[in-house]
């Protein structure tokens, strides 16, 4: 019966995943440049793209992806990317099974957990695209699963085990370092400062550091500090749009709905303040306040707190159905509740898939069919098209036209260095119709995409 159990919190993600795959023709912008480092280091070059170094970036997930194509023709990568997003998010919904078992008292409970998890419109789309999201979930889960067996059985190794982990978890995204925050602040709540000197933990941030050194020595060699890709990554977030607290709760609810954030205020409610209940409420809000004290927001970005979400609104459920339990027909009515909830949160689930589902569209369109009617060595870009030109050309030298290298590549136009020039909408490169600089008629307009947002040039034979 446990096997079963355990099976069935596989099996159900996998499947539903793989029914519900997206279109290989929508990628974003960041998955393009994940795909890019990552053949990069297939191929020998380094964490680079273009012959940069791209060390802002977390690097687990494309060393990762390496791993593979080192072996599988490109055509495969993007599937490839996606299918190991997809597995690690089924690894997270075993793990929350388990978790759930042990914090709920039960497989019933817990398995509802997983479910509650597999359904959460974030972790759900999350999980098949070229992004960090499922892996870092699953590395922050299974990092929170060992520490608390370390805590409940008393038992180092998996303190220490824990620990390893929360350093693949931060090379898996930087804001993974609010796990630390996390371990604190439930130590302190359950032990106050008792354990600060206790051996384990001594020897778990010494085990930390160890994982994190290989990172920390290549961002010395190649980028000018140990901790300078920290500092680049929190600079370039704050760099983009600002968005406020309320407005991502605005964006929250509209991606999630409002029943996750109802099963959510009923489940911190009914949790108890133990080392149980205080394990998940530090871990979600932890978590949650991490990524409010960052610039700019999204909803994805806390992707890794919707293990803990499923649990807490798993507890909103049992503490319902333990306060009705002398209801006639009890057990018939607990599970039409639980179907039509998780009904409700596929819907959103589906409905926040379609919206991604259309990122990048457009870009996906016009570089493929660049890719497929020319054999370009040289190509020119816009700054939004970078990393999806590197994607679909990827033997080829790609260049962005910025206001810095603009006299450059005015005059690499006249010279005719490009194969091909793609651009999305107004540029300081355009001018009417034509390229600026090429006072030598040596670039036509071949074709345009979505009534000229997108034109493509091509040199002249």
């Amino acid at each position: 019966m446990k096997d079963k159990i355990r099976l069935l919190a596989v099996v159900i993600p996998l499947i539903i995943g793989i029914l519900t795959f997206p279109p290989n023709s929508t990628l974003t912008y960041d998955g393009a440049l994940y795909i890019n480092i990552a053949r990069s280091i297939a191929r020998g070059e380094g964490f680079t793209y273009q012959g940069v170094y791209m060390m802002y970036r977390p690097p687990l997930y494309p060393y990762t992806l390496s791993l593979f194509f080192k072996f599988l023709p490109y055509d495969f990568h993007l599937p490839a990317s996606r299918i190991i997003s997809l597995l690690f998010y089924t690894l997270t919904a075993l793990l929350t099974y388990e978790i759930g078992k042990m914090l709920l008292g039960s497989r019933k409970f817990g398995i509802i957990a997983s479910l509650l998890y597999v359904f959460n419109p974030l972790a759900f789309t999350m999980a098949k695209r070229t992004l960090v999201h499922s892996e870092f979930t699953f590395f922050f889960t299974l990092s929170m699963y060992l520490f608390y067996l370390g805590e409940r059985e008393n038992r180092e190794l998996y303190t220490v085990l824990s620990f390893f982990f929360a350093g693949l978890t931060i090379l898996a995204r930087y804001t993974g370092l609010v796990i630390l925050g996390v371990f604190v602040v439930y130590l302190y709540l359950t032990r106050e400062w008792n354990w600060i000197k206790e051996r384990r933990y001594i020897i778990g941030l010494l085990i930390l550091l160890l994982t994190l050194s290989p990172w920390l020595y290549l961002g010395h060699l190649h980028y000018g500090g140990a901790f300078r890709p920290f500092k680049i990554a929190s600079r370039v977030v704050t760099l983009d749009k600002p968005v406020s607290t309320f407005e991502f709760f605005e964006l929250l609810v509209k991606d999630i709905g409002y029943i996750p954030l109802f099963l959510l205020a009923l489940g911190i409610f009914f949790t108890k303040r133990n080392e149980k209940g205080l394990l998940v409420l530090s871990w979600f809000f932890v978590g949650l306040m991490g990524i409010l004290t960052v610039t700019h927001k999204e909803t994805r970005f806390i992707t890794f707190t919707t293990p803990a979400m499923a649990l807490i609104m798993a507890k909103g459920i049992q503490g319902v159905v333990e306060k009705t339990k002398n209801i006639p027909h009890k057990a018939i009515f607990e599970g039409i509740g639980v179907g039509v909830i998780l009904i409700l949160l596929f819907n959103a689930s589906y409905n926040l898939q379609e919206f991604w589902n259309k990122t990048g569209r457009g870009e996906t369109e016009v570089l493929s069919w660049a890719s497929k009617n020319y054999n370009a060595r040289t190509v020119l870009v816009t700054p939004y098209l970078y990393t999806y030109a590197g994607y679909f050309f990827p033997e080829s030298k790609v260049e962005m036209i910025t206001e810095r290298n603009y006299n450059e590549v005015v005059e690499k136009i006249k010279q005719g260095y490009y194969d091909l020039v793609i651009i999305k909408g107004g540029t300081i490169i355009l001018e009417g119709e034509r390229l600026k600089g090429d006072v030598n008629n040596r670039y036509t307009l071949v074709k345009t995409f979505y009534d000229g947002l997108y034109k493509i040039f091509e040199r002249n034979r």
